[in-house]
């Protein structure tokens, strides 16, 4: 046993108790610190822990197993849980070897620290000292198998959080690393549905591509709809294969995605290599990295979320002004040195605020809804489709010249703008918006780089005053920078809009 007292400790950032570490490191300890219940246990399993402090009301549910996982590793942990004062328990437990009364003073802690050393001394105990407010506990898994695994399940632990801003290479590592650690040869990663209900498969590997993608699974049906439903983890060690839902192996395994006692999706891995059924420890190794990775995938899906948000509108899903002033700086200085042209569309509404005024703001941001989805589906994906504000839309078009418009007595033209126009005028909106009073219909305004301007702001200026044009010859057509309106479009006033 290692003359150094090695204390284990998993905190959520506590200041006072990062104090307590940089005074016990002083005092001669070696602090292991970290976030993870399951990071915790590896640390015990590789090290000569001397010292445990696990707060109560943090302590993982339900709580003996994770206690017990603790115990298991030769030698023994001694265990020390803090709980206010009243809430200590006045019978003693097998799982606890001392309780200390909150709140402590460092003089406390180091107390029972240097008591749990010279027990340790004294028996062989391990003593290990946690705070934690990590989600979930490691499952008890035979100390030998876990040992064997540590070295893979730190290393996947690492990889994992650095794939947190990268969300499909998290999901398709983590799938690699989960086949990996169960040697199975089959395996995919089912996701909840976005309202809940249903298992929809994320990652598959192993599968012939000609099986197909399969249909979302209902929570509580099937193995894995179950698992879902329940948060518990199957093991199936030899089933008969035709009850066995399209698996072709007689043995699986199905792990729950848990964070913070939510479910987010289930791991399931069949056909393990070699023709053996996996064990209990396959399936407790599996739901060891399968709490990293349901932590990582969170933070992912949260990631994501923000980058989201910062880049889009929230009412329309289309792209905010934000996002658009920093791509038409870009998309200029491509233009610029490549010798290209680059098209703004500015767009609105005719007459909202008499939309607005019939049928209120909830009705006003139906419509806008619905427009922006029209606008969105008549642009290509390379193109900026834009809410710059209210009812009132920016789309820029790279590589896109100016669009001609039909002269008198041609047919009207199928440009990509008028294309918009065309089509929100055919729409009846009272199908999609109940009650709806009023014509909905949009004016544009296209000016292009660099024929009617040489930068930003003034081709902003010429689209918006083609526009203003379209606006003043009666709503509900296109006008190009420096041409006459458009006169074929038809003819929408103020009075229109509520009849």
């Amino acid at each position: 046993m290692s003359a150094v007292p090695v204390v284990v400790v998993i905190t959520d950032g506590e200041s006072n108790l990062a104090h307590y570490m940089d005074l016990l490191r002083e005092r001669g300890f070696r602090v292991l610190a970290t976030s993870r219940s399951y990071e915790a246990v590896l640390f015990v399993a590789r090290n000569k822990v001397t010292n445990v402090v696990i707060r109560s009301a943090l302590l993982p549910d339900p709580a003996d197993d994770f206690l017990r996982q603790l115990r298991e590793f030769s030698p023994s942990p001694f265990i020390v849980v803090t709980a206010p004062a009243p809430e200590v328990p006045t019978e003693s437990s097998p799982l606890v070897d001392l309780y200390l009364a909150e709140p402590y003073r460092y003089s406390g802690l180091l107390e029972a620290l240097e008591y749990g050393t010279e027990r340790c001394r004294d028996r062989g105990m391990h003593v290990a000292a946690v705070s934690s407010s990590a989600p979930g506990p490691a499952p008890a898994l035979s100390p030998a198998r876990f040992t064997a695994a540590a070295p893979r399940l730190l290393a996947c632990g690492r990889r994992l959080s650095e794939l947190e801003r990268d969300r499909d290479k998290l999901l398709s590592s983590g799938l690699e690393m989960f086949l990996e650690i169960a040697d199975a040869e089959r395996g995919s990663i089912m996701l909840k549905s976005p309202d809940g209900d249903a298992l929809v498969i994320t990652r598959r590997s192993g599968f012939p591509d000609e099986a197909g993608t399969p249909a979302p699974v209902t929570l509580g049906e099937s193995f894995a709809g179950e698992v879902a439903l329940t948060g518990r983890p199957l093991l199936v060690e030899d089933a008969d294969p035709p009850s066995r839902e399209g698996y072709t192996g007689r043995s699986f395994v199905i792990v729950p995605l848990t964070d913070h006692r939510r479910v987010v999706g289930v791991v399931n891995l069949t056909d393990r290599r070699g023709g053996e059924p996996f064990s209990q420890d396959d399936l407790e190794l599996v739901s060891l990295l399968a709490g990293q990775f349901a932590v990582n995938l969170v933070n992912a899906n949260q990631w994501e979320d923000l980058q989201r948000m910062a880049v889009v509108d929230p009412l329309t899903g289309l792209f905010n002004r934000r996002f658009f002033d920093r791509q038409i700086a870009v998309e200029l200085e491509r233009a610029r040195r490549y010798d290209r042209q680059v098209t703004l569309a500015l767009m609105d509404i005719d007459n909202f605020k008499v939309i607005n005024d019939l049928n209120g703001y909830a009705t006003g941001d139906a419509v806008i809804r619905l427009v922006a989805d029209m606008i969105r589906k008549n642009f290509r994906e390379v193109d900026v489709v834009t809410r710059w504000g209210g009812d009132e839309f920016a789309i820029l078009l790279p590589e896109t010249g100016k669009p001609q418009m039909p002269g008198p007595g041609d047919a009207p033209s199928l440009n990509y703008v008028e294309r918009v126009r065309a089509s929100v005028d055919e729409m009846d909106f009272r199908d999609h918006i109940e009650g709806l009073t009023g014509r909905i219909t949009v004016s544009a305004g296209v000016a292009t780089f660099p024929g009617d301007a040489a930068e930003r702001d003034l081709l902003f200026k010429v689209a918006n005053q083609a526009l203003t044009r379209a606006k003043r010859a009666g709503n509900n057509r296109v006008c190009m920078a420096g041409d006459e309106p458009n006169t074929n479009g038809p003819l929408t006033t103020s009075a229109q809009v509520s009849s």
